[in-house]
């Protein structure tokens, strides 16, 4: 199981990477604020963002479950 993990990168966060995450996502969101991207916007970016993460998780689930 952890040679899948590893192809994959890590299951958490570091704290660091974590922080460096807040961070980033704070920059995005005020860098389509100050391009005049309104609440509506930002909404449609964070669900296909979600989506995008979703469609990896449900790969790595079905990956994992042929590995074993």
């Amino acid at each position: 199981m952890s040679e899948e993990r590893e192809i994959k990168g890590p299951a958490t966060m570091p704290p660091d990477a974590a922080v460096t995450a807040r961070v980033l996502a704070r920059s995005f969101y005020k860098e389509l604020r100050s391009r005049g991207y309104g609440p509506d916007h930002l909404l449609a970016v964070s669900s296909e963002l979600i989506g995008l993460v979703t469609g990896d998780l449900k790969s790595d689930r079905q990956d994992l479950s042929r590995a074993a």
